[in-house]
C-alpha cells in the first residue's frame, strides 16, 4: 500500500468511527431524552415512498451501485501488495549508457546469505517500494535452537552489506522472521540435539 491508501484508510476509519458514535449518542439521547427532550412520535415514510416510486428512481440507483462497485474495486485494487521495482538506476548512468542493478537477484543472494549465517529456515528475498524507496525484504522462519544474538547478527550483517553496495542510493534491508513450523522444526530440532 502507498503512504496515500494508508492515508485514505485512516480518514475514512475515522469518518465512519465518528458517525457510528453520534448515532449511538442519539440513540441513547432517543431514549433517555437527555439533551432534546422533544422528538416526534410518529415517524412518516411518505416522503420516501414518493422517491422510490419515482421513474428516475430505479435508474439513479443502478448508476450509483455501479459507482459505488467501481470505487469499492479500485479501493481492493489499492490495497493489493504491489512488487518493487525489479531494477535500480545506478547514478553511474549518464547520456552514454544506463547502469542498473537487479534488484531481484540482489534479494535472492541476501535470502542465501542471510541463511547460510543465521539458524532460519526458507528464506525468501523480495523487493518491496516503502515510502517512495526500493527496500528488500528477506523473510523466513526461525528455527527453535537459535538464539536471538545470533539471528540479530545476522540480520545487521545482511544490512550493512546491501548498504555498503548501495552508497549512494537510498535502499535498506528489512528481515522479516516468523516463528517455526510446529511439526517440522521440532523433528529437525530433534535431529540436530543428537
Amino acid at each position: 500500500m502507498t503512504p496515500r491508501v494508508i492515508r485514505f484508510d485512516r480518514v475514512v476509519t475515522l469518518l465512519v468511527a465518528v458517525l457510528l458514535v453520534v448515532a449511538g449518542l442519539l440513540l441513547v439521547d432517543w431514549h433517555y431524552r437527555w439533551v432534546l427532550t422533544s422528538y416526534p412520535a410518529e415517524l412518516s415514510t411518505d416522503p420516501v415512498r414518493e422517491v422510490v416510486a419515482a421513474s428516475w428512481f430505479p435508474w439513479a440507483f443502478a448508476a450509483a451501485g455501479i459507482l459505488l462497485g467501481l470505487l469499492g474495486l479500485v479501493w481492493l485494487l489499492a490495497h493489493l501488495r504491489r512488487r518493487g521495482p525489479s531494477t535500480l538506476r545506478l547514478r553511474a548512468s549518464d547520456e552514454t549508457g544506463r547502469v542498473q542493478a537487479d534488484l531481484r537477484s540482489i534479494a535472492d543472494a541476501a535470502a542465501g546469505r542471510l541463511q547460510q549465517m543465521a539458524a532460519l529456515t526458507g528464506v525468501t528475498g523480495t523487493v518491496a517500494t516503502i515510502r517512495s524507496r526500493p527496500v528488500i525484504l528477506l523473510h523466513g522462519r526461525i528455527d527453535p535452537i537459535a538464539s536471538a544474538a545470533s539471528i540479530a547478527d545476522a540480520a545487521e550483517i545482511c544490512a550493512r552489506e546491501v548498504a555498503a553496495a548501495f552508497p549512494d542510493q537510498p535502499i535498506t534491508c528489512r528481515v522479516l522472521i516468523d516463528s517455526p513450523r510446529r511439526g517440522r522444526s521440532r523433528q529437525q530440532s530433534q535431529m540436530r540435539v543428537r
